[in-house]
């Protein structure tokens, strides 16, 4: 299966980056920015959690981030330099895939046997499992319904992308303009999401 094929598919998820309130009308207005724009801006972390890629911004896939990551970097963010913690959602096209790059943290080189170790559980049980998640059945099963992909292809994508829905985190290349931000959670928000997420 093409790789075209898998960007439509990647694309059709909903991604997150964790901030402070404090940067927010600055992205709003000029897009997530990468840390190389004005040549000063301190990175969240330091030591080896410090990114490594300067000219990039960093994401999440949104379901892992209930309350997860995007959350906990929020978090991160407003205790180093105050406001209060918001997840910028961010909404991707295709060819947005082709400036990805990997999370420094992700611990694997290759995610593809885990992903497909999940996807043939969830075909065996019809349960998802880490790795294939409720968003990722749900667009996986769009794509086979659209014709981009065939039911025999989903437990065999690329490395790039079995790397999105296991470990979930990775860079982009340039940062996201204004025009691919969907919306803002702030905490409470977010909490409430999970506490209806649990209720069901």
């Amino acid at each position: 299966m093409s790789e075209e094929a898998w960007k439509k598919v990647a694309s059709k998820l909903t991604f997150c980056h964790g901030t402070s309130s404090k940067f927010l009308n600055s992205i709003l207005k000029y897009g997530i920015l990468p840390r190389k724009t004005d040549g000063i801006r301190p990175s969240v972390y330091s030591g080896h959690l410090e990114s490594k890629h300067i000219d990039s911004v960093y994401l999440s896939r949104w379901e892992d981030s209930i309350p997860g990551f995007c959350l906990i970097a929020a978090r991160n963010a407003a205790e180093k330099f105050g406001g209060e913690p918001v997840v910028v959602n961010v909404k991707l096209d295709p060819d947005d895939f082709d400036r990805l790059l990997r999370d420094e943290d992700s611990y694997l080189d290759d995610y593809r046997g885990l992903y497909k170790q999940a996807c043939e559980f969830y075909k065996e049980t019809g349960k998802s499992a880490a790795c294939f998640d409720s968003a990722i059945i749900k667009v996986l099963n769009e794509a086979v319904k659209e014709g981009i992909l065939k039911e025999e292809d989903i437990c065999n994508p690329p490395k790039w992308f079995a790397e999105i829905a296991c470990f979930g985190r990775f860079a982009l290349k340039d940062g996201v303009k204004p025009s691919k931000l969907t919306g803002v959670k702030r905490e409470e928000e977010i909490m409430k999401l999970v506490e209806m997420m649990l209720k069901d």
